[in-house]
């Protein structure tokens, strides 16, 4: 790995995708009724119960949205993971362009998922918005780092050579 701001940023990544694994499988397991959510309920606007089991909680039938989720914060997961505990196998530098291509997607479906939460089904989940939230996230520091960061780390490092010092 470059440095430790590039382990500090994996490290947030791997973090907030453990959180939204978290999320997610609490949302799988609710979706097919292995977990209540009355204690999601907080009122008739803000309440799982509708966002997550309805007519609109599956991508296409037999795919609930929560499953897809899943399989995204498992990608981000591993990515980070791997970027972060297994740099060498990152040869290409391919692993941050990933992780900004599945958090945009991920971000892109998070886009969907709000309006029909809000214009369609007229109620929001609040775990649903929890793991919404996580992603765009993750998207925002992903893209602030692959964009800005990881120069700024490179530029660090030629600020504080000094003549005569070799790479």
């Amino acid at each position: 790995m470059k440095g430790s701001r590039e382990a500090r940023v994996m490290g947030v990544v791997l973090i907030l995708s453990m959180a939204g694994i978290g999320i997610a499988t609490f949302l799988v397991a609710n979706h097919y009724k292995f977990v209540d959510s009355k204690f999601c309920t907080i009122n008739s606007y803000f309440s799982c119960e509708d966002v997550n089991t309805g007519e609109y909680s599956e991508m296409f039938p037999g795919m609930p949205w929560a499953v897809v989720g899943l399989a995204g914060f498992v990608a981000v997961f591993c990515l980070s993971y791997l970027k972060l505990y297994y740099p060498h196998l990152d040869g290409k530098e391919r692993f941050v362009p990933l992780l900004l291509l599945f958090s945009v997607i991920g971000v892109s479906f998070v886009i969907y998922l709000n309006y029909l939460e809000i214009f369609v089904i007229f109620g929001v989940c609040p775990f649903c918005l929890a793991s919404h939230t996580i992603m765009i996230v993750i998207l925002l520091i992903i893209a602030w780092w692959y964009f800005a960061g990881r120069h700024k780390g490179e530029e660090d490092a030629e600020v504080t050579q000094t003549p005569g010092d070799s790479e």
